[in-house]
């Protein structure tokens, strides 16, 4: 692997800048000699940390190699504009460096993970694995990545992890709650001129719906966000024994790699000007569908809402208050219909406050950082990172599994 890579990099350098000036493009495909010598990089490096298995480990090793070079994340887009045959090589060299770490903490993951209390009685007394938790679901709820994807991953390798006990559905329903304040701060100012424009449709002298959904843009918002609501809820009623019996390792590596190709795709889409004015019912409800669909782990409820409105044609901007603003009756719903089953989990004393309480601070933290995080990558088009992270976490699933 060291003369593949020796080689490849001899090759790209010495020769390389002679095909650029022939064709005129900066990175011609018919040069492969980088490729070569960035795939050899991740080989030699794979081969230093002598995983058991060493065929699942090379090939494990190409699929994330392949993976950086395509989306040549930082810095290798970088690296890529040094001069001559330099930055030909030097993006692929750096991309076989990343595949070969990631490669190596997976086989880590394998074998072990450490991170969770052995016990129950363990895990309802660390602190820092409620830090942990309120961290995940802080993050995952907003991003783009499905947090029920991550929840069933965290139940797979935590066995001490029961999440029908009382203290884990009280639990969830206390980082909900925190998760709705993440929202309430960063959108405040929507929020507040939507509570503004609701107070002053008075001023239409009628309480018809159908009037008030054409003159008023807060009530038409209103109306609109009831549509998507009540389309959720029907397709959640409808379908929500099959899509929750789906929580299995195998379909959350297939679902995230439909997640990943929903972001790359919206990446795609041309800016639209269209606001909520432009939009119909129909679209409501064709939002409300796609919320549903969020309950199969491993797809993102965030990125199926602002995905499918961007695809529809709505602003960027819009598709993201939108998806949001919807998210407080559904999350609230769900709390909702969580404590009618479970009219007991909060006077259970189930957990301490103390545990609670850190878990919750985690969460809203986490859920204000991840909000401004996604509403800057979705509004510049940058959702592509989030589309690489599902893609690799489907890649350990499968190698999970195998």
């Amino acid at each position: 692997m060291a003369f593949f890579a020796i080689a490849g990099a001899w090759v790209s350098v010495q020769y390389a800048p002679t095909v650029v000036e022939a064709t005129g493009k900066k990175d011609p495909g018919m040069v492969v000699s980088d490729e070569v010598a960035g795939q050899a990089v991740t080989m030699l490096l794979i081969s230093i940390m002598e995983p058991d298995n060493i065929w699942l480990a090379a090939g494990l090793g190409f699929l994330l190699f392949r993976l950086f070079d395509i989306f040549k994340p930082w810095p290798c887009k970088h690296l890529e504009k040094w001069p001559n045959g330099l930055g030909i090589l030097a993006d692929d060299l750096m991309a076989g460096v990343y595949g070969a770490l990631l490669a190596g903490i997976f086989i880590l993951l394998k074998d072990r993970f450490a991170l969770a209390p052995q016990t129950a009685e363990q895990m309802e007394t660390s602190g820092i694995f409620a830090a942990f938790l309120g961290i995940a679901q802080g993050l995952t709820e907003f991003l783009p990545v499905s947090s029920s994807g991550h929840l069933v991953l965290i139940e797979h390798f935590v066995p001490s992890l029961d999440p029908e006990s009382k203290s884990m559905l009280l639990f969830d329903l206390s980082l909900h709650v925190a998760t709705i304040g993440s929202i309430l701060i960063v959108f405040h100012a929507q929020i507040l001129s939507f509570v503004k424009g609701l107070l002053k449709i008075g001023q239409y002298n009628s309480l018809n719906p159908t009037i008030l959904y054409r003159k008023s843009p807060a009530a038409r918002f209103c109306i609109l966000a009831i549509v998507t609501t009540f389309a959720t809820a029907v397709c959640y009623k409808l379908f929500k024994d099959p899509l929750e019996s789906a929580r299995k390792m195998e379909v959350l590596a297939f679902a995230w790699i439909v997640t990943a190709s929903v972001l790359l795709i919206t990446d795609q889409r041309r800016p639209s000007r269209r606001g909520l004015r432009q939009v119909g019912l129909m679209f409501a409800v064709i939002v409300g569908i796609a919320q549903s669909v969020a309950i199969l782990p491993g797809i993102s409820r965030s990125g199926a809402t602002i995905c499918t409105a961007i695809l529809l044609g709505l602003h960027r901007r819009w598709a993201i208050e939108y998806s949001f603003l919807i998210s407080i009756p559904a999350i609230l719903g769900g709390a909702v219909l969580q404590i009618i089953d479970q009219p007991d989990i909060i006077s259970s004393g189930a957990l301490s406050i103390g545990f609670i309480t850190i878990g919750m601070t985690a969460a809203l933290v986490a859920g204000v950082i991840s909000l401004k995080w996604l509403v800057r990558a979705s509004r510049n088009r940058k959702l592509k990172p989030f589309a690489l992270y599902c893609l690799l976490l489907s890649l350990f699933v499968l190698f999970y599994l195998l």
